[in-house]
């Protein structure tokens, strides 16, 4: 499973290391995908897509693909059909990767698997990305055309240890670029959300479900005046002017979805 410009794995990461060192700021989307396309080819895969927060919405616009210049790019609409708001909980799970096989493609009660499969995919796995103890997103791979070796555990360990170091050199550009431009305000819903506590976001989820601070507080075992405090709180860190802002927001971003 070599692409011809390296020898090893090991080559690989060192290349994109090198490179994403090297790449200034303002450049890394460019350069992001050209080493994905590199990966795609090493591991033999076909297609990628980048979900900066994996609670979001798919027709939100923030997704990022990129595909094997073979395959046909992603057209985001395709999927958005039937329950495909179920595929956000592969998303959001915490297991390090899941992986469909072809005939579980065929066959899945979920519409965007399905849809994949009479695309053309054949293989897909989701790898999951957390920065700090948050989930941060994660990252679809599909397999198009037919390869003489299957992906193994092994790959998948790679795949995840490359993914891992994207969404830190992404993370720190997003960031990097915010401060030197003096831009906070324009720093993505995705990057807000690492600025919430977990304590936060488990009050935000109860909110997004329709509860009154009472309720969260009953909930979570606090008092509505605690509840009411966090509330307040993350309007001021989410830049939002009133409840139900936060109300949006939070399920904009997916908290009244259930975890699987």
């Amino acid at each position: 499973m070599k692409h011809n410009l390296f020898a090893s794995f090991e080559d690989l990461l060192s290349h994109q290391t090198n490179t994403l060192t090297a790449c200034q700021p303002k450049d890394f989307d460019s350069t992001f995908l050209l080493l994905a396309r590199e990966a795609l080819a090493w591991f033999k895969l076909d297609r990628l897509t980048l979900f900066p927060n994996s609670m979001i919405l798919l027709d939100t616009g923030k997704s990022i693909s990129v595909s094997q210049t073979d395959t046909p790019p992603l057209e985001m609409e395709r999927f958005l059909k039937g329950n495909y708001l179920d595929y956000l909980k592969l998303l959001r799970s915490k297991e390090c990767w899941q992986l469909f096989p072809e005939e579980t493609l065929k066959s899945h009660k979920l519409d965007p698997l399905r849809v994949l499969y009479e695309e053309g995919a054949h293989w897909h796995g989701i790898v999951s990305l957390s920065l700090f103890g948050q989930q941060w997103g994660a990252i679809g791979f599909s397999r198009f055309n037919r390869y003489d070796k299957p992906i193994e555990e092994a790959d998948m360990k790679r795949i995840k240890l490359l993914s891992d170091i994207w969404l830190c050199f992404w993370q720190h550009s997003k960031m990097t670029r915010s401060v030197t431009s003096d831009e906070t305000n324009n720093i993505n819903e995705s990057e807000k959300l690492l600025l919430l506590t977990k304590r936060q976001c488990a009050v935000l989820t109860q909110l997004a479900q329709g509860y009154t601070a009472k309720q969260c507080a009953e909930i979570l075992f606090l008092s509505p005046r605690t509840i009411e405090s966090h509330k307040y709180r993350m309007l001021d860190i989410l830049e939002l002017d009133n409840h139900t802002e936060l109300i949006q927001f939070a399920l904009r971003n997916g908290f009244g979805i259930d975890n699987p």
